[in-house]
């Protein structure tokens, strides 16, 4: 235990549900954007994989683990207009404002976090978010204090499944990256784990991710309570 040093945690998946927080704030993204234009909204709806019937992604949708360069240049070119800065922009401001109303943290995140922390942990983020909406959820769940590193794809670490986001934590610490430990729910972030020489922790808090993660991780965990058992227990 004592080498582990940094706990650097994914976000959408991890510590919020994803398709209750997502799902109604791409349907609000999505409203916004076509103007009224029922066609023109049922096709972004199906170009990024949300099923409007049953309001969840679905499995290879590039909102999941994806960056906003992932999924918002096909809403471009519905729209016949440029990706580029602006309207990257655009995307990010309208998602920050309507997955703070539809935002669903797990229960147990806070507490996860406060016992962490008070273990002598340093606590981060490495999420393919936008950095700014990063924050504002981690404020809106009470944690941001907690968190000494946030990073998004737009911070100037790259994007995950590369290790850019791992690495910039541990250069941080001033630890090595064996020292810290990756928490999430993607292939891509065990793979931004494992590239960058870090611990690749695994959380299948839904079926969808257990069948995801299935041998990718080193460790997989169902929830917090599951990883603070592992960082207790297990020599690093």
């Amino acid at each position: 235990m004592a080498g582990l040093k940094g706990i650097l945690f994914d976000k959408d998946g991890t510590l919020l549900d994803f398709d209750a927080t997502w799902a109604p704030a791409t349907h609000a993204v999505l409203e916004e954007l076509s103007a009224g234009q029922t066609k023109l909204f049922e096709a972004m709806a199906a170009a990024c994989g949300l099923n409007l019937n049953t309001m969840q992604f679905l499995p290879g949708s590039p909102i999941i683990a994806g960056d906003t360069a992932d999924y918002a240049p096909v809403w471009a070119d519905l729209l016949a207009c440029p990706f580029d800065t602006d309207f990257e922009m655009r995307i990010n401001a309208l998602y920050r404002s309507a997955s703070l109303l539809s935002l669903k943290g797990y229960d147990d995140v806070a507490p996860a976090i406060a016992t962490l922390a008070k273990a002598g942990y340093q606590i981060g983020m490495a999420t393919n978010d936008a950095e700014s909406t990063a924050r504002a959820h981690l404020r809106a769940l009470g944690v941001e204090e907690q968190f000494s590193f946030v990073a998004g794809y737009d911070s100037g670490y790259g994007a995950k499944p590369a290790p850019g986001m791992v690495l910039a934590f541990a250069d941080f610490l001033g630890v090595k990256p064996e020292q810290i430990a990756l928490i999430g729910d993607s292939t891509h972030d065990m793979d931004a784990a494992r590239a960058a020489g870090a611990h690749a922790i695994g959380i299948a808090r839904t079926p969808a991710a257990r069948d995801a993660l299935n041998g990718h991780t080193d460790i997989t965990v169902t929830d917090l309570q599951g990883l603070i058992d592992e960082v207790t227990n297990r020599v690093w």
